[in-house]
């Protein structure tokens, strides 16, 4: 993969935090028994600009157990929904459409309040 082609996802209000299952950015945390719909901003590597004109137009979840599950994709288009019976630890991977082109985020795990991450 070709980091050129990749962005990172953050959650709105909390850059420069950004999501990917490297072993040095973030995992999402997400509340422990809720659906949760999550607005994301996307920026390029080093990029200090978010990406403009942001659409998700694909959110998958990669489910511990390697069944895969299409999440919900809110209005405005950049939030996704997570529901509260996804289990946690698996990766999610968006694919989005900016003004600039279709890309895909790094992918980032998914955890609970109480769950430990290690890479």
């Amino acid at each position: 993969m070709l980091a050129t082609n990749l962005v990172y996802a953050t959650v709105v209000g909390r850059y420069p935090r950004l999501l990917a299952d490297d072993g040095v950015h973030e995992a999402l945390v997400l509340p422990y028994d809720l659906d949760v719909e999550v607005p994301f901003r996307f920026y390029r590597e080093n990029g200090s600009v978010p990406l403009t004109a942001v659409d998700v137009i694909n959110a998958r979840y990669i489910r511990p157990d390697g069944v895969i599950v299409t999440l919900g994709i809110g209005l405005p288009p950049y939030i996704v929904s997570f529901p509260s019976t996804l289990p946690a630890g698996g990766l999610c991977i968006l694919t989005i459409s900016s003004d600039e082109d279709i890309v895909q985020c790094y992918p980032f795990r998914v955890l609970r309040p109480t769950e430990t991450h290690t890479p």
